[in-house]
């Protein structure tokens, strides 16, 4: 299961993990919201978080707000942005094509420059529960923030139905009213698709396109992984502004991120800032 926008999307970005103790208590956001990509970060890793401050441990929905609506949302070769969901299966047990369920350790590092230039690194932990039926919830979590998800599987791809962002700076919910697309199957190289979203409170929308380039073997934990490479873009506009690209090895078989590297910049509560951030995965087996 992509594990998160968070995109990541929602990548999210993707997952920045907690910064380094360098940082200062006073300076303003350092880390990146991540993408939808196909880790499931969905808009993933939480966004800007002042240094210092830990992350609560639950987010609370913001008021008002009725799901939002998506637009575009159409994938290259005449796949639409949603995905059918295959009949569901016995809550509480994980499903065929879902990620194994348990937790994950990304290991990040990279730069944030909130005025000054500040080395990051830090790690972040993703826990996904067992699939109930096509759908399955995770929570991607580091000392800076913390992102929750909804995703649904099928035979066509992967789509996220909910996402919650928590940190210092501010909580945000996206509700689509039809699932948008994480991630394709199969992820076939040279497949693209795009989408809107906007948040439950109605004052930040994320736009998002990508585009699957190239297939890639990259390294994890000692054992070489088959990942395709997803290159997207995220926008955020409203009360939040950024924008980043990011590049994700996707492992299908896992339906899990690798890998991802995010280039992003961005202003939160009249704080610009901008981002390096590579996020690795330590082990494709939970603990």
């Amino acid at each position: 299961m992509p594990a998160l926008i968070a995109l990541s999307a929602l990548a999210l970005s993707g997952c920045s993990g907690s910064s380094s103790s360098e940082q200062q208590q006073d300076d303003p956001v350092v880390r990146a919201p991540g993408s939808a990509t196909p880790s499931g970060k969905a808009l993933g890793g939480a966004a800007s978080a002042k240094p210092g401050q830990k992350a609560a441990t639950g987010g609370t929905t913001p008021k008002g707000g009725t799901a939002a609506g998506t637009s575009g949302g159409t994938v290259a070769g005449g796949t639409t942005g949603t995905a059918p969901a295959p009949a569901a299966g016995k809550p509480g047990s994980s499903s065929a094509g879902s990620t194994a369920p348990g937790d994950y350790t990304y290991d990040s590092s990279g730069t944030v420059t909130a005025g000054t230039p500040r080395p990051v690194k830090g790690t972040a932990t993703l826990t996904v529960d067992p699939a109930a039926g096509p759908k399955q919830h995770s929570v991607l979590e580091g000392d800076q923030g913390r992102t929750e998800q909804d995703v649904v599987h099928s035979s066509t791809g992967t789509t996220l139905a909910r996402l919650l962002l928590t940190n210092p700076a501010f909580t945000k919910e996206f509700k689509p009213a039809k699932p948008v697309l994480v991630v394709p199957s199969p992820p076939t190289v040279g497949k693209s698709w795009s989408w809107t979203m906007t948040s439950t409170d109605g004052k930040t929308k994320a736009s998002l396109t990508a585009r699957i380039t190239k297939t890639e073997s990259v390294t994890v934990g000692g054992v070489k992984v088959n990942t395709a490479v997803v290159e997207s873009t995220l926008k955020l506009t409203g009360d939040v502004t950024y924008t980043g690209k990011m590049r994700t090895n996707y492992d299908a078989s896992r339906r899990l991120q690798v890998k991802e590297r995010t280039q992003g910049s961005g202003m939160v509560s009249g704080f610009a800032f901008t981002t390096d951030i590579t996020s690795v995965l330590r082990s494709t087996k939970p603990s």
